[in-house]
């Protein structure tokens, strides 16, 4: 039987990534329709307080966890710590620390015109950090419908933030489009290999239209909010558009929905899982960031950008299904009949 406590702090954890997630889209926003900001405005404010909350619950589970974890957990200071309350605290602790050095960049340079510095790159890093930690935190807790389903929701806040990656390019091709679709197949695929069931598939899409509908209504609606309490203007030539929103795998829920029936199908003609996810991960990866090609404005080679989504996307579903093994393990009845 999964400690209360980390059945608590598996909640904790993914409402802690909501505010975080929330506040980034918030934060770019701000930098599309305003402009420059500084350290301490309310989208730094928010996320903040979502890596904040993330990383007191991994401390708190941890501190606890005198006696066995339910799971595998890993030994620290005399502690037996849940694995996934270490990797979210750790990616927590990352953020924090980035957040420090971004309040010194602020220091030293003022206002930021451009997200892409350093701080921020490394605060994305460990963003991503923190979704693998609360998908982590809801495997254990797989056997329950509300483990599943907190799984489902954080399937969905993870292909959210694949849309907000690195800058620059390899092979020619941009990363954020890599990883958009590496992201989007890897997230597919360890929740399908966890739940070993296609409704679940299905019920990760329908978690990500409303991860996608709060990305799309709260960034705009409260950056001319608290532009207008603050009395800082808007740009007058600021569309109000959510450009995350936009930068998200919208077809996301239709690949959800193919992808189950693919699931099914694999099922019942016995095809081999590895295989089968490496198929559906090329296909998901592909679908997801296939419009983020035709934004692409470096000019790439749009087939050569094809085929390497496509590559990227199959090697991910094939690691997202053998991460599934393993974080099925976290689930201490997995763990006892193993």
């Amino acid at each position: 039987m999964v400690p209360r406590r980390q059945v608590v702090g598996a909640w904790l954890l993914l409402t802690g990534f909501c505010s975080l997630w929330l506040g980034v889209a918030w934060d770019g926003q701000w930098h599309v329709d305003v402009g420059p900001d500084t350290f301490f405005t309310a989208p730094h404010l928010m996320f903040y307080f979502g890596t904040a909350l993330i990383g007191l619950t991994s401390l708190v589970v941890v501190l606890t966890s005198r006696q066995a974890a339910a799971g595998p957990a890993v030994r620290v200071l005399g502690l037996r710590a849940p694995v996934a309350f270490l990797v979210a605290g750790l990616g927590a602790a990352g953020h924090l620390v980035y957040g420090a050095i971004d309040l010194w960049w602020h220091t030293v340079y003022g206002f930021d015109v451009l997200e892409s510095t350093p701080s921020h790159l490394s605060l994305q890093l460990a963003m991503h950090v923190q979704s693998v930690g609360v998908i982590m935190a809801f495997a254990a807790l797989r056997t329950t419908m509300s483990g599943r389903w907190g799984l489902v929701a954080a399937g969905a806040f993870s292909v959210a933030s694949g849309a907000i990656v690195l800058d620059g390019s390899v092979f020619g091709v941009k990363l954020s489009v890599i990883a958009l679709a590496a992201v989007s197949a890897w997230t597919l695929c360890a929740i399908t290999g966890i739940t070993r069931a296609a409704r679940w598939v299905l019920a990760l899409g329908l978690a990500f239209i409303a991860v996608h509908a709060a990305s799309f209504f709260f960034p705009p609606l409260a950056t001319e909010l608290y532009a207008d309490g603050i009395g800082q203007p808007i740009r007058d030539n600021a569309l109000g558009v959510p450009l995350v929103a936009l930068a998200m795998p919208i077809a996301y829920p239709v690949t959800a929905l193919i992808a189950a029936g693919s699931v099914e199908l694999a099922r019942r003609r016995n095809l081999s899982p590895s295989a089968t996810m490496a198929a559906l991960g090329a296909f998901v990866g592909l679908v997801a960031a296939l419009p983020r090609i035709f934004l692409d404005e470096t000019g790439s080679n749009p087939l050569w950008s094809v085929l390497v989504m496509t590559a990227f996307g199959a090697l991910a579903g094939r690691f997202g299904w053998q991460c599934a093994a393993l974080m099925r393990r976290l689930s201490p009845r997995e763990a006892v009949a193993a």
